[in-house]
């Protein structure tokens, strides 16, 4: 009866460390699929920007600059949204990596716990919540600063170009 109990045990064991595993690698595949849509998000950005500019420089009319800058705005918030979203994951990746590499004794998989370490970045954000992890995370605004940055730039001096 007891050997019946250890295999039990061991086989609940590889049973729990096969559903481990493949719940790390679907989070990691949500997390890179979340990923391929921040970068469409990021790439209609820049197109609506960029046909901002083209229309602003035909038109010689600073005001289309300046309204344009709503584009880079709405597509930071989207992005930001999913950036969020993305980020709702990570506590799960870093606590799985947690269980295999301390409770069993494994050397991976560290694919999250690797990236961090090799950016000098903490598994545990020093904030939370949709304003840090979205909104004003750098990986996020940096680009859409600067495009409302360049608009407004080119709306004050479009009316002068080519006079």
């Amino acid at each position: 009866m007891e050997l019946q109990s250890k295999h039990q045990a061991q086989t609940l064991s590889e049973f729990e460390l096969n559903l481990l595993e493949k719940e790390y690698f679907f989070l990691q595949t949500t997390i890179e699929d979340y990923n391929k849509q921040i970068w469409i998000i990021k790439a209609l950005g820049i197109s609506g920007t960029g046909a901002v500019i083209a229309l602003t420089l035909q038109q010689k009319l600073g005001a289309i600059a300046l309204i344009g800058c709503s584009i880079p705005l709405f597509f930071w918030i989207l992005e930001s949204q999913w950036k969020h979203f993305q980020r709702g994951f990570y506590p799960r990746i870093v606590e799985i990596e947690s269980i295999l590499t301390t409770d069993c004794g494994l050397r991976s998989p560290q694919i999250y716990g690797g990236w961090t370490h090799s950016l000098k970045r903490t598994t545990k954000p020093k904030r939370r919540g949709y304003l840090w992890d979205g909104l004003l995370n750098p990986s996020v605004f940096i680009s859409y600063l600067l495009e409302i940055f360049f608009l407004i730039l080119l709306g004050a001096i479009a009316p002068h170009i080519g006079k």
